[in-house]
């Protein structure tokens, strides 16, 4: 259970409100004013609670639970008890996730600005807009509507952010263009120069970075993830990108629509990701590559080869992920054999 300190629970919610919000008929035969007021796992649910059975392992909790609605796929409908309402659906998962950001909605703006916040009188703030205590915000930002900006956090001149932004406390905004609904976590450092210098008998001759970061909409920044702005041309994050924590993206680096970086990922400058694009963690990807649309990199790879539209890819350096596996499989008989 989400503990009350922490997160602040709305509802209860009726049947017919569920199924407005996830666009799901009410079945036949329950009562759609029926009330709900939480949201828990399979084995833990009561009759007042939302549950989703969503991965073949959990049939057992499925068939044992006393959630009072539960969001299956068509196929598993009949292993749903009696006593529960089956809200049948392709992405029950989905779906889940749709309440529960009913019963906890995230960070909402309040248009409370604190006489601790430093603002200079040149940056546009937008209505219904919270900052924090002891946030920067420099000369000429530009912040859209219904954002927060957290404690310590700081803004850097020309920075311009969307609506409905939440930045957490300790920040660093700058030579950035963020758009709507972006979530950066704590620590997160958007926009600093890149590793750019040139190296030659004579020693290192640094070269100034003179891009941008461009953010999309509806993008997730993990806590102490760095993306360094572009050299010449900008570093660029598209829409629905979800970045996990301790993430680094380098200088003209471009990361496509939807895209996900799992913790401890490091992006080379110029690389360019497709859209789709699933990167494990611990990923190393050398600079200057062009990696395909759907494209899925499994844990700790290495990639030093672009990679076509598509692939499934393992190993250091990586190749085909059938051909990892026999590698794998050789490997073990030749140590067997000794």
């Amino acid at each position: 259970m989400a503990d009350s300190r922490f997160f602040k629970k709305s509802g209860p919610f009726t049947l017919a409100e569920i199924c407005e919000q996830t666009k799901i008929e009410i079945p036949e035969n329950a009562d759609p004013l029926r009330k709900f007021e939480g949201i828990c796992f399979l084995e833990e649910a009561t009759s007042k609670d939302i549950s989703s059975y969503h991965h073949n392992k959990y049939l057992l909790q499925l068939q044992k639970t006393n959630a009072g609605i539960c969001f299956v796929m068509p196929e598993a409908v009949k292993y749903v008890p009696s006593a529960t309402v089956a809200l049948v659906t392709k992405q029950p998962y989905r779906c889940f996730g749709k309440i529960a950001s009913m019963f906890f909605p995230s960070s909402v703006a309040s248009d409370s600005i604190s006489p601790l916040a430093s603002i200079h009188a040149t940056a546009k703030i937008g209505k219904n807009c919270t900052i924090h205590p002891y946030a920067i915000i420099e000369e000429n930002v530009s912040i859209g509507d219904d954002s927060v900006i957290g404690s310590h956090t700081v803004i850097k001149s020309g920075s311009v952010l969307g609506a409905k932004c939440v930045i957490e406390s300790h920040v660093v905004i700058t030579h950035a263009l963020i758009g709507d609904e972006v979530y950066i976590k704590p620590g997160a450092r958007i926009g600093q120069p890149g590793f750019g210098f040139h190296m030659d008998s004579l020693g290192h001759f640094n070269i100034p970075q003179l891009g941008r970061v461009i953010i999309g909409n509806d993008v997730q920044i993990g806590s102490n993830t760095t993306i360094d702005r572009g050299s010449l041309t900008d570093t660029k994050i598209g829409n629905g990108a979800r970045i996990d924590n301790l993430v680094q993206i380098a200088h003209n680096v471009e990361i496509g629509d939807n895209s996900v970086l799992v913790a401890q990922v490091g992006i080379a400058g110029s690389t360019k990701l497709g859209r789709f694009v699933i990167v494990a963690g611990q990923v190393g990807i050398s600079g200057h590559l062009t990696v395909g649309d759907g494209v899925k990199i499994a844990a700790q790879s290495g990639i030093m080869r672009n990679v076509d539209k598509g692939e499934t890819i393992a190993g250091s350096p990586a190749i085909p992920v059938r051909d990892w596996h026999k590698q794998t499989i050789a490997l073990k008989r030749l140590i067997k054999g000794k």
